[in-house]
């Protein structure tokens, strides 16, 4: 790498641009992929709250809940704390890439071309603000790979930054499942590459120390399943059993075989339409050439080498998660979220070859790829809206109704929150209080069902008695006012009501014996969908 002073500008605007993206996703409105995300600040706030190392005791990995609920002890477990550290792993992310970039290409300028656009398609843009960890795992695995790769001028990269490498899959392979094929890759490579001949023994060493570091992540959260659960795959068990209890899909294994080529596509069209586009006109340039024409474009296959080794590990990773998803071991939505290093890397080839174009091609190839890059991107524009993907909604009135119940009740008293659907995450997170918020019902599909005791007045009173609780969310409905009158507080479809008291609720219920038992206090987030 050259001087220290342009990699430090070149990592300022690289900041610059990806907090620019942010800001604007967040000006259009985007708050979150799913629930998920309000799942993950709950849980993060659980551990702030009452911290141990296994955050969640399910099959969620820790890391990014160590990461949150320190964050959260310093800083305060609010959602706003959450959403701003969110913000500034994006932020992060972005540099990570960016120095990966460095590493395959060898060339400032193409690196920082790739890496802006690789920080700007829209999933990258979304996920840059998301309380979830894709995005900072798929950066994490990009540097990994990317320790590995031998740009096209030369020379090999020193063995010593395999290491870097393989801390970097240390922190990805306890944040995602995605990265566990990788860090596989990995290790396969460090050891081939420690094998070869030439290599002096230190040198060795370190490759070799740095494929079992690849593989500490997974080897230590299999053997914690073991102690902690009795079995090794537990968290496999227990993503299986949800997709199960989901009940059968209507695709085949012939589609889950092709759901994730088919996600990307879908999602990211202008990536791989500017791949083709940039492909034939470097074909045509080619073919001129060769009959005698002056060469119009620089030679981009050879620029283009580089990046052979980090796709065939992106190929393996899709691979696995294809065969994992048909073994109904994958994520149960948003299957493109599991791509993001295979779209990040060919966000990064098309910046840096068109870069490569430009600079080095003649006026009139630099017209052809402009106009050709101009025509995808209104292609994008125009076709988007009629691609099917998976939509959410923000959960505004839910997270509304959580920051009301903060302001307006005392820290101490308990609430109890109906559940309609997984929504009630966003109000939890909101509300800010572990422990202090109980969930009305359980509706893990693994769950026996149970009726909400928001339905009937006499449930409700009930259900407040046996909990003690001092306030009550719920969507504003007949129901609840007759038990609890006029709500304090409303917020779009739902209210905050305070409680009748405990005697008065009593009095309130039928008296014939049937106190129904509380249903659990809610559904496994990590599986929710």
């Amino acid at each position: 790498m050259a001087s220290a002073a342009p990699f430090a500008r070149d990592l300022a605007l690289v900041a610059l641009a990806k907090a620019a993206v942010s800001a604007l996703v967040l000006a259009l409105g985007f708050r979150a992929v799913s629930d998920d995300d309000f799942a993950r600040v709950v849980l993060a706030q659980a551990w702030a709250d009452a911290p141990r190392l296994d955050p969640t005791g399910t099959s969620w990995l820790p890391a990014p809940f160590w990461l949150n609920g320190a964050l959260f002890r310093a800083l305060g477990p609010t959602l706003e704390v959450a959403r701003a550290v969110a913000f500034a792993l994006g932020v992060a992310s972005a540099a990570l890439v960016y120095l990966s970039a460095r590493w395959i290409t060898g060339d400032r300028r193409a690196a920082l071309a790739g890496t802006l656009l690789a920080g700007a398609f829209p999933w990258s843009a979304c996920l840059g603000v998301a309380t979830v960890p894709e995005l900072s795992t798929a950066a994490l695995s990009l540097v990994a790979v990317a320790s590995l790769v031998t740009p096209p001028a030369g020379p090999a990269p020193p063995p010593g930054r395999a290491l870097l490498g393989a801390l970097a899959l240390v922190l990805a392979t306890l944040s995602r499942y995605e990265p566990w094929p990788v860090a596989v890759a990995f290790a396969a490579m460090a050891l081939l590459a420690a094998a070869r001949l030439g290599q002096r023994r230190a040198a060795q060493a370190k490759l070799a120390l740095a494929a079992l570091a690849a593989l500490a992540g997974p080897a230590a959260w299999i053997a914690w399943n073991r102690v902690a659960h009795g079995e090794a795959l537990h968290f496999l068990a227990r993503v299986a059993s949800y997709r199960s209890a989901l009940g059968p899909g209507d695709d085949g294994t012939l589609l889950r075989l092709f759901a994730y080529p088919a996600a990307m596509v879908r999602e990211e069209p202008e990536l791989f339409l500017s791949s083709i586009a940039l492909a034939l006109i470097a074909w045509r340039a080619r073919r001129g050439a060769a009959s005698g024409s002056a060469r119009p474009f620089p030679p981009l296959l050879r620029a283009a080498r580089p990046y052979a080794l980090p796709g065939a590990v992106a190929a393996f990773q899709i691979a696995a998660l294809s065969l994992a998803l048909v073994r109904d071991g994958a994520p149960t939505h948003h299957p493109e979220r599991a791509t993001l290093l295979a779209l990040i890397l060919l966000a990064l080839a098309v910046g840096d070859l068109s870069a490569r174009a430009f600079r080095g091609g003649s006026a009139g190839a630099r017209r052809a790829l402009g106009g050709a890059l101009l025509a995808v991107l209104c292609a994008g524009v125009f076709f988007r809206p009629h691609l099917r993907r998976e939509h959410f909604n923000p959960r505004t009135d839910e997270v509304a109704i959580g920051r009301a119940a903060a302001e307006l009740t005392p820290p101490s008293a308990p609430l109890l929150v109906e559940v309609v659907d997984y929504g009630h995450l966003a109000t939890l997170a909101a509300l800010a209080r572990p422990g202090g918020a109980h969930p009305d019902r359980s509706i893990d599909p693994r769950d026996p069902p149970v009726r909400s005791s928001f339905d009937d007045p006499a449930s409700l009173a009930r259900r407040v008695a046996g909990l003690g609780a001092a306030y009550l969310i719920g969507r504003v409905r007949p129901p609840v006012i007759a038990f609890a009158g006029p709500p304090l507080a409303t917020r779009g479809a739902w209210g905050l009501w305070p409680a009748p008291s405990a005697a008065g609720a009593l009095r309130a219920a039928p008296e014939d014996g049937s106190r129904r038992p509380a249903p659990p206090a809610g559904p496994s987030p990590e599986e929710a969908p």
